[in-house]
């Protein structure tokens, strides 16, 4: 047969036609719809492959402890996590401190029980850095753009207390292990979770992919601990995302760590602030175009905390990290800045000369994507006041902390004494038998800039996990838990939920 050369098929011609007369045509497996391709799968029948009283999906800080609690309490618990290790944005972003676990200016540890005795576990292996330090107290707040810790704090104290915990990554994800193994925790690594089966306002099932195949996992309760509200999203939950007026998110960062650093010389790497110096040669360099836009830096002991190592805090990317495309083309994006900065920080500074690079985060560290609609939404109003609320169940106290979503290097903080955070705001509308934990739970744009760090959302997962349980011994609504009870449960682990109870 001889092959025809030179001008359209046939078989193109008719397509065309097709495309243009009905706009939408069915050939085999592929769909055509207003110039979009769509496959058809067949209907297949996809095995539950596990049962729970309690199923927990994301092993992040909220999470592994979340999953934790509910195993203690009695319940059957699952956890589903898409990495082969715990700790989420902790491990697999090398986001460090664990931020808010005391209150800076307020004087206190605002977050116990579970997520302080993982670290107190963490100590005694050397994962994990508590200093003793006199505490400051809030005289006021003060709105100020980025800039060093003079500026910042000088009107409170020139040496604010440290509320955060360094910790080591690895001594971390082990630790997590094996608390969640002591508790019961069945652990599904390199499990990604693909949707819902829902049956009116219940969520039957979790739709997972892994190289097992795709499979479903039952839970009579779940908690949606993403960081995304993933399932939530999947369920139909209503949310929001970024500023109220524009949808602007904050910026992502790949943390970086660098070995060979002359910390001696540094200064006090202890505290988690700007470095002035540096700040200032490298927004040199940014206006005459030598160095991409930066956040900080902070050059300081966060996921690390040995001398001559410090963790970076410098890349500064945009755009919404549910997007698979924004999420590639910021990884890549942001590996090229981490070498840029590297060069930087080696030609520019005498501590970094020897400095070599680490490693960086698995991942791209996301600070802000949906917010979901929940039985009551925290503002920044009762964040800035310390609104009490009869259903708290949580502590936070990190500044409002709004990294510029305009593509620039501002940052705006506000600090706050410790507040509280309502269990309403973890019940999404709309599904009976869903909890969400973290940075995704009900919140303003504004409150959520103080709620999102790691130390609140072990204390939101914390809360979640034991209400999960206790619903699952009733119909499995997290709506008929009894939030006495579950604040009974708080103080039985010494975890404040009240300010007027700090331990």
């Amino acid at each position: 047969m001889q092959r025809r050369t030179g001008g359209p098929s046939p078989w193109s011609v008719l397509l065309k036609e097709k495309i243009d007369q009905r706009h939408c045509f069915l050939y085999g497996p592929y769909q055509m719809k207003d110039g979009m391709q769509f496959v058809t799968e067949p209907e297949r029948q996809t095995p539950v492959v596990e049962e729970s009283d309690v199923l927990v999906v994301g092993g992040g800080p909220a999470g592994m402890i979340a999953a934790i609690a509910a195993a203690r309490e009695g319940a059957k618990t699952s956890l589903i996590e898409r990495y082969g290790f715990l700790g989420g944005m902790a491990t697999a972003a090398l986001v460090g401190p664990f931020a808010s676990v005391r209150h800076r200016y307020g004087g206190g540890r605002i977050v116990g029980g579970i997520p302080w005795e993982m670290i107190q576990r963490m100590v005694e292996h050397r994962g994990a850095l508590l200093e003793t330090f006199d505490y400051t107290s809030v005289r006021g707040e003060k709105t100020e753009p980025e800039g060093d810790s003079t500026t910042l704090f000088a009107a409170e104290s020139s040496q604010p207390s440290r509320g955060d915990v360094p910790f080591d990554p690895e001594i971390l994800k082990w630790v997590a292990e094996q608390m969640a193994s002591e508790a019961g925790v069945r652990l599904r690594y390199h499990t990604f979770a693909a949707g819902v089966v829902k049956e009116e306002n219940r969520i039957e099932a979790i739709t997972v992919e892994s190289k097992s195949g795709r499979e479903a996992i039952r839970g009579k309760v779940i908690v949606d601990a993403t960081g995304d509200a993933d399932i939530a999203f999947f369920a139909g939950v209503p949310f929001e995302v970024g500023r109220t007026d524009d949808g602007a998110l904050q910026p992502m960062s790949l943390i970086f760590r660098l070995s060979g650093v002359d910390t001696d010389a540094l200064g006090d790497i202890s505290r988690p602030y700007i470095h002035g110096p540096i700040r200032k040669k490298a927004g040199e360099l940014v206006e005459s175009k030598q160095l991409p836009m930066f956040g900080g830096p902070w050059t300081f002991w966060g996921s690390t905390f040995r001398r001559g190592e410090v963790m970076v805090n410098m890349v500064r990317l945009w755009g919404n990290g549910t997007d698979v495309h924004v999420l590639t083309k910021n990884e890549i994006t942001a590996r090229d800045h981490v070498q840029q900065f590297v060069r930087f920080l080696k030609k520019h500074f005498e501590e970094f000369r020897d400095c070599y690079l680490m490693d960086s985060g698995p991942q791209i560290g996301v600070r802000e994507t949906r917010r979901i609609t929940g039985d009551y939404c925290l503002t920044e109003e009762d964040v800035r006041t310390s609104r009490e609320f009869r259903d708290s169940i949580a502590l936070a106290g990190h500044v409002i902390d709004i990294h510029s979503p305009n593509g620039t290097a501002g940052q705006v903080r506000r600090k706050v004494a410790p507040y509280q955070i309502p269990y309403r705001c973890l019940l999404p509308r709309g599904v009976v038998n869903l909890l969400v934990a973290g940075r995704p739970i009900s919140s303003t744009h504004e409150a959520h800039a103080s709620l999102r760090v790691m130390g609140t959302a072990m204390a939101t997962g914390q809360a979640a996990g034991i209400a999960a349980a206790l619903a699952a011994q009733g119909i499995g609504d997290p709506r008929a838990v009894d939030v006495e009870q579950l604040q009974r449960t708080l103080r039985e682990l010494a975890a404040p939920y009240k300010p007027g109870w700090i331990v």
